[in-house]
């Protein structure tokens, strides 16, 4: 058998590859949608930056954040769209939302170091309460919380985020701050149900205030009136409530007046130091979910290869015997691109245009049932390891049907047959674009003709 002839056959079976890689992914991309896989991810690791739950709602439901949130509807809104303009409104429609699956490094540093800033403010610890509280509602599968409840739940949030913002020490603010109170107090009698949760939350955060106004008042205590020594208070109020994260912030604001550059203020080099912090964290989710994706392919590749027959082996040897198949099969390869537009997560759609790849080219893919004349097992045509004047089949045990691939011969066996489908399944989980490289050099080598020098020594 000539070179040509070879490269032939591997373009043949490159562009399998690549056709079921590109259904791999398709399939993959459907699960980790209705797995939420990258915003879970996403989520536990700031759950273990933050290292405290409350935190992680508040930063969740900041606005800033929250803007970033998928939003599916669930039923029709009968409310003008106008009425939700208002930043106090806004999120309450009747939608369901998501977390979001991506966070930029500059959009959770500013959120934190506003959560930071109000840390020692009784309105952002009842903030707090109160977000834990809504979500032990929402996830305990026993509890079955009223729609109105929660809706005025989430404004009460909002109002404690408002208040959570003013500035600290004012009779503007201690007024605001008897108001949320009152409303906090108003809606535990509301709902006999909240009632308990409320009060509580309401106690510990008093207690909390009480501990950072003790620390705060302490010798150590940062003192100043600019931004960034507010923003170092803020961290030292985060030890009474997370002491992780102050621990955190303060290894990154250590001596930071040392590494400021020109023209560059103190506070703009701590958001650099946590977008740092931010990026390291999530190249580590980045490549925890890499493995996933990878496990995820191979086992994708391998059911279907299984279920399709996509084996390798036996594809080589048929093009190797068939050289119109593979002829036709290297020119459909030569002309074939990736798709650039995003996959469409549709499984069944994805085994369909892998199918329709090859219609027409009487591939050795797909299984057959067929019916034998006497017990599967005991038939020469039926044979998991068929010898000379036998064919390979899968019977089905206690009946006459046996499961077989086209072009079924004593060629095959069960070794051979599950070797080649664990070898598809490995390609597959390289990757379409992988493979698409590999696809072009070759398809090239094919083109390539011979060297003017030789064509002039003939």
């Amino acid at each position: 058998m000539n070179l040509g002839a070879i490269v032939e056959v591997a373009i043949g079976i490159v562009f399998v590859w690549i056709v079921l890689s590109l259904a791999t992914i398709q399939i993959q991309e459907w699960i980790n949608m209705r797995l939420d896989k990258r915003a879970q991810d996403l989520e536990d690791a700031i759950h273990e930056m933050l290292a405290n739950p409350n935190l992680k709602a508040q930063l969740y439901d900041h606005p800033v954040i929250r803007g970033l949130t998928a939003k599916k509807r669930t039923e029709p809104s009968k409310i003008p769209s106008w009425f939700y303009r208002y930043p106090i409104l806004r999120g309450f429609t009747k939608e369901r939302r998501k977390i979001p699956s991506y966070i930029p490094a500059q959009e959770f540093a500013l959120t934190l170091f506003d959560i930071t800033m109000t840390a020692g403010t009784e309105s952002s610890l009842i903030q707090q309460g109160l977000l834990k509280i809504r979500d032990d509602l929402q996830n305990d599968a026993k509890l079955s919380p009223q729609q109105a409840m929660i809706v005025e739940l989430n404004l009460l949030i909002e109002f404690a985020r408002s208040a959570a913002a003013t500035e600290a020490g004012t009779a503007f603010t201690r007024n605001t701050l008897a108001v949320l109170k009152k409303k906090a107090e108003e809606l535990s009698l509301k709902y006999s149900d909240l009632r308990p949760l409320i009060e509580a939350a309401l106690e510990e955060a008093s207690r909390r205030k009480a501990d950072i106004d003790e620390l705060l008042r302490s010798k150590d205590a940062p003192r100043g009136s600019d931004a960034f020594t507010n923003l170092r208070r803020g961290v030292a109020a985060l030890s009474v409530i997370s002491p992780e994260v102050n621990q955190t912030l303060n290894a990154l604001f250590l001596n930071i007046e040392e590494y400021v550059a020109q023209g560059e203020t103190n506070l703009a080099k701590a958001r650099k130091n946590v977008e740092k912090w931010f990026d390291d964290s999530m190249d580590r989710v980045s490549g925890a979910f890499k493995r996933y994706s990878q496990t995820m392919a191979l086992l994708i590749g391998l059911l279907l290869a299984l279920f399709l027959n996509i084996d390798s082996i036996s594809l080589t040897l048929y093009l190797l015997r068939e050289p119109a198949v593979r002829q036709v099969l290297a020119q459909n390869a030569a002309n074939f691109e990736l798709p650039q537009e995003e996959f469409q997560a549709n499984p069944e759609e994805a085994i369909q245009n892998f199918r329709n790849q090859f219609v027409g080219l009487s591939l050795p893919i797909g299984w057959g049932v067929t019916r034998v004349e006497s017990l599967a097992l005991a038939d020469s045509n039926c044979q998991l390891f068929p010898e000379v004047g036998q064919s390979f089949g899968i019977p089905v045990i206690g009946s006459n049907l046996c499961i077989t691939p086209p072009n079924s011969n004593n060629q095959a066996n069960l070794a051979l047959k599950i070797l080649g489908i664990v070898l598809t399944a490995f390609a597959a989980r390289q990757g379409a674009p992988f493979w698409f490289d590999v696809l072009k050099r070759v398809v090239n080598l094919r083109g390539t003709g011979a060297n003017p020098a030789e064509k002039e020594s003939r």
